[in-house]
């Protein structure tokens, strides 16, 4: 009888053993179990018969009986002890292998793979923004004016999926194409080297460190498109940045990325080939760069005062010397619609370019507390443009300013931060649970220098714009987001005779999807 509950020992290891195998040996395992079930099964039936065979000649012959060796038992016994080896090395090099093999995680924040020591992870991810803009009283348009009748529209305005991840624990990287409103670019790809938590390398394409909403995540944002100030920075641009964090003394310093947003104090330095205002850039032609710099507080971080712990400030710069460089229109903020057209000159211009002293001065701050949050930043943009008129070249210092402040309010009572919200419960109908609920309002103006018409058409061209937004928006799940906004924007110029442009009014909705 004891043999018999060594077998089935045996039996019990081999079945633990198979139950917590890795995942990539499944089929070896179930291969093993069957081999190993038939084994003991069939060593079972030769023990019984055995047992049996003994019982019956004790029973015909008692004394011979209790003397008689037992081969087949200890064989049996001997082949018990045998397996039970077998099991325990197996059991070994499961775990072995099991210290070899990656993890494939997969949920709301994408497919990753993470090698078993943590140092190795990839991760694949995606993000899908369909939008529809809904223009009221567009029906009158002024002789002149560039936009025209302003279509309703559907768009999608972003389709993109991503590698990012981390090599050798110090190594990120990212590749980021995008195949939204019909045409491919490549949005980021870089090379982030953060052995040094106070000087860590970044190089290739990416956000410049300039403008606070900019540095935003794009599917973060309270509003389904920026105000102003960013049209005054450059979008993606091509360079090296050393950027650090530090941490509050008596803290530990938290990694934040190429821009950081986590620590108590970080900087950015970079030198990039320059997109001017609202421009990206895949290639350069010419020799001269653009330097860009960025300092970041959280001066109340652990402070112990909650009302200010979210608190951030921070300011922003930027001095390139460019040649004869293009310039970039500028649309309306939500609307989309060209308000700045530098394609469109005066009688007997020729042509006008960026050329001379270019730099940037953006101030900016943010606070979060609870559900409230509050967002604001102010920029200079000065550069020299040298225009072509009547055949006579001239120069202008063209110094355009802009501002913005938003207020936001989660009034399901999650937190509000500029990350997003993170609902508390998903979206169910079916539970009675809601998502997470958020209003917002934004106040915006760009000032177009008016130097700028002595060769851009101001009939075609806005002199200055404000805006004032409302939003809300439904966080449906961490994923999933429903936005609508309805944006009002009164124009300066723009149209013929000296007459302003008729008032845009858009609403617009984003459906969004990120993981």
């Amino acid at each position: 009888m004891q043999n018999r509950w060594s077998l089935l020992w045996a039996a019990g290891v081999g079945s633990a053993w198979l139950g917590f195998a890795p995942e990539a040996s499944a089929i070896t395992a179930e291969q093993r179990f069957e081999k190993l079930e038939r084994h003991i099964l069939e060593l079972e039936r030769r023990l019984e018969a055995s047992e049996t065979e003994n019982q019956k000649l004790r029973s015909k012959q008692p004394t011979a009986a209790s003397t008689a060796p037992e081969p087949d038992i200890k064989a049996l016994n001997q082949k018990v002890k045998v397996l039970e080896r077998k099991l325990e090395v197996a059991d070994e090099v499961a775990i072995e292998n099991a210290k070899k093999t990656p993890k494939l995680e997969a949920g709301s924040n994408g497919i990753r793979f993470v090698s078993p020591d943590n140092e190795h992870i990839v991760r694949l991810r995606g993000s899908v923004q369909a939008d529809y803009k809904f223009f009221m009283d567009d029906n009158r348009t002024p002789a002149g004016a560039s936009t025209g009748f302003l279509a309703d529209r559907f768009e999608l305005k972003q389709a993109r999926i991503w590698l990012e991840g981390t090599l050798w624990k110090y190594l990120d990287f990212k590749i980021m194409p995008d195949f939204g409103n019909g045409r491919t670019i490549l949005a980021d790809a870089f090379i982030d080297a953060h052995y040094f938590h106070f000087a860590s390398l970044n190089f290739g394409k990416q956000k410049t460190p300039i403008s606070l909403e900019r540095l935003q995540g794009d599917s973060d944002g309270t509003f389904l498109e920026r105000a102003y100030p960013t049209y005054l920075a450059s979008n993606r641009d091509i360079g090296v940045m050393l950027h650090g964090e530090f941490a509050k003394p008596g803290y530990q310093v938290e990694y934040g990325g190429p821009v950081d947003f986590k620590n108590f104090f970080s900087y950015q330095l970079g030198v990039f080939d320059g997109a001017g205002d609202n421009g990206s850039i895949d290639t350069d032609i010419d020799d001269d760069k653009e330097f860009a710099g960025r300092l970041w507080s959280h001066p109340f971080q652990h402070s112990g005062i909650a009302p200010l712990e979210g608190l951030g400030i921070g300011i922003a710069g930027s001095w390139e010397l460019p040649k004869r460089a293009a310039l970039v229109n500028i649309n309306s903020a939500i609307g989309q619609n060209r308000i700045l057209d530098y394609g469109q000159l005066t009688t007997g211009t020729s042509s006008l370019v960026a050329d001379g002293d270019h730099y940037r001065i953006y101030p900016q701050a943010y606070w979060f507390y609870g559900p409230y949050g509050l967002m604001g930043e102010y920029v200079l943009s000065s550069h020299q443009l040298l225009g072509s008129r009547n055949g006579q070249t001239g120069r202008i210092q063209q110094d355009n300013t802009a501002w913005q402040v938003q207020a936001s309010y989660v009034i399901t009572g999650e937190d509000n931060t500029f990350q997003s919200v993170k609902p508390r419960q998903a979206f169910n109908p079916f539970n009675g649970q809601w998502g997470a609920w958020q209003v917002a309002a934004r106040w915006s103006e760009l000032d177009i220098d008016d130097d700028t018409f002595v060769y851009v058409n101001p009939s075609r061209s806005v002199s200055k714009a404000t805006a004032w937004a409302v939003g809300v928006n439904w966080f449906l799940t961490r994923n999933a987001r429903l936005m609508a906004d309805y944006e009002q924007t009164y124009f300066d110029g723009g149209a013929a005779g000296g007459r302003d442009r008729p008032t845009e009014k858009v609403f617009a909705t984003r459906f969004q999807l990120v993981f």
